[in-house]
C-alpha cells in the first residue's frame, strides 16, 4: 500500500465529524432560540400583567370619574338650592357670658354657625368663651369695649377709642381682629343724641371711610324689650319676622340676663330648618343691612 493512500482519511470519519459538528451547531442554535423564546415569553407575561394593571387603573379612573361627576352634580344642585334658599343670620349682642356658652352648645348640636358682637371683658371666663367662639368656627364682631352710651357716644374720638380697645383685647385673647361692627343701639339710635348731637351721622360716615362694615338688623327677637322676655314672645317675634324675607339678620342678645333667649333658640332653629332656611355668618363681604347710611 502506498504512503498517500494511508494518509487519506476514511469517508466515514469525515462524515462523522461533520455530523457531530452539525449536531453541536443545532444544539447551540436550539439553546439560543430557546432562550429567545423564553425571553419573549417573559416579555409577553409581563406585558399581559402590565396590560391587566392598566385595565384595572382605567376601571378605577372610570369609577372615580363617575363619582366626581355625581359629586359635581350634587354640588351644582346644592348651589342652586342655596341660591334660592332663604338665609338667616343669627346674631348675638352684649356677650360673652355664661349664656353665650349655652348658646354655643346649642349651635354646636345643630351644626350651625352664628355671629357674636362682643363687648370687652378681660381674661378669665369671658376670655375662654371668646376663644371658643373662634375655635368653633363662629364670627365675632366689635360692639365696643364698654357698651356704655355715655362713654362711647360722648364724641367720635371716644367711640373709636372704645372700638380699638375692644379689638386690641380680643386680638390679645384670640389672635383675631374684630373685622365687622355693630353700633350699640343700632346705627339710628337716638339715645346717643343725649351725649353728642349728630354723632351717628359722623360715625357711620367715618366707618365707611375706614372701610369698616357695620350691620344693623331686619328682625328683632324683642329679647331686649324686657330684662327677662317671655320665651314664646321671642320665638314668635323671630319666626314672624323672617317670614317672607329672603335674607334675615336676627337681633338677639347673650348677656347674663337672657336665659329665655337660650330657651327659645332650639325652637327657633328647628322651626326655621323645617321650613328650609339656611344659616350663615356675617363678614365684611356680606351685603349689610344698615338703618343709617
Amino acid at each position: 500500500m502506498s504512503k498517500s493512500k494511508m494518509l487519506k482519511p476514511p469517508v466515514t470519519a469525515i462524515l462523522t465529524v461533520a455530523l457531530v459538528a452539525a449536531i453541536i451547531a443545532c444544539a447551540v442554535i436550539f439553546l439560543i432560540m430557546n432562550n429567545r423564546i423564553r425571553a419573549l415569553n417573559d416579555m409577553l407575561v409581563k406585558s399581559q400583567a402590565y396590560s391587566a394593571q392598566i385595565d384595572g387603573q382605567l376601571n378605577d379612573l372610570k369609577k372615580e370619574y363617575e363619582t366626581l361627576k355625581d359629586d359635581y352634580a350634587e354640588l351644582e344642585r346644592t348651589k342652586a338650592e342655596q341660591k334660592n334658599a332663604k338665609v338667616v343670620y343669627l346674631t348675638f349682642d352684649d356677650g360673652p357670658s355664661q349664656n353665650t356658652e349655652k348658646i354655643l352648645d346649642i349651635l354646636d348640636s345643630y351644626n350651625i354657625k352664628a355671629t357674636f358682637f362682643v363687648i370687652g371683658k378681660e381674661g378669665g371666663y369671658a376670655a375662654e368663651i371668646c376663644r371658643r367662639i373662634i375655635t368653633d368656627g363662629h364670627v365675632a364682631g366689635n360692639h365696643t369695649y364698654s357698651h356704655k352710651y355715655e362713654e362711647i357716644y360722648s364724641s367720635p374720638d371716644a367711640f373709636w377709642n372704645q372700638y380699638q380697645k375692644n379689638d386690641d383685647v380680643f386680638f390679645e385673647i384670640t389672635g383675631r381682629h374684630l373685622s365687622i361692627l355693630r353700633f350699640p343701639g343700632g346705627s339710628n339710635n337716638t339715645v346717643s343724641q343725649r351725649y353728642c348731637n349728630g354723632i351717628m351721622d359722623v360715625l357711620t360716615k367715618q366707618a365707611q371711610q375706614k372701610g369698616i362694615v357695620y350691620f344693623d338688623w331686619n328682625v328683632s327677637s324683642l329679647d331686649a324689650e324686657k330684662k327677662v322676655q317671655d320665651t314664646q314672645v321671642i320665638i314668635n317675634s323671630v319666626l314672624s319676622g323672617v317670614k317672607d324675607k329672603q335674607t334675615s339678620i336676627v337681633l338677639m342678645h347673650d348677656n347674663n340676663t337672657k336665659k329665655t333667649t337660650v330657651e327659645a333658640l332650639p325652637v327657633i332653629i328647628e322651626q326655621l330648618k323645617s321650613q328650609g332656611y339656611i344659616f350663615k355668618t356675617l363678614d365684611e363681604n356680606t351685603p349689610p343691612i344698615q338703618f343709617l347710611k
